[in-house]
């Protein structure tokens, strides 16, 4: 393990538990959790000089979960817009 990084993060409790329990139900450690979650805040493929910009720009999209860019109110005012134009149609 050369190429890990161990450390000590202190978190506030409320965090601590909000994590722990997306851990649990995504069936995965904490640790793991937490570097699902960062991982995708560094996305190397929009390094520049890397290719082709709309593709960079596709990848880190693919890689990118709608929670990650949006609060759960936005989420459910979404939704609700969407099934508003479903039901409308």
């Amino acid at each position: 393990m050369e190429d890990t990084y161990r450390s000590q993060f202190r978190l506030p409790q409320d965090l601590y538990l909000k994590l722990k329990a997306a851990a649990d139900g995504n069936r995965r450690s904490l640790n793991a959790e937490l570097i699902a979650r960062l991982e995708p805040t560094f996305p190397e493929s929009l390094q520049p000089n890397s290719g082709d910009p709309v593709q960079r720009v596709c990848e880190s999209l693919a890689n990118t979960k709608l929670a990650d860019l949006m609060t759960p109110d936005e989420i459910q005012t979404i939704a609700r817009r969407m099934l508003e134009a479903v039901q409308t149609k």
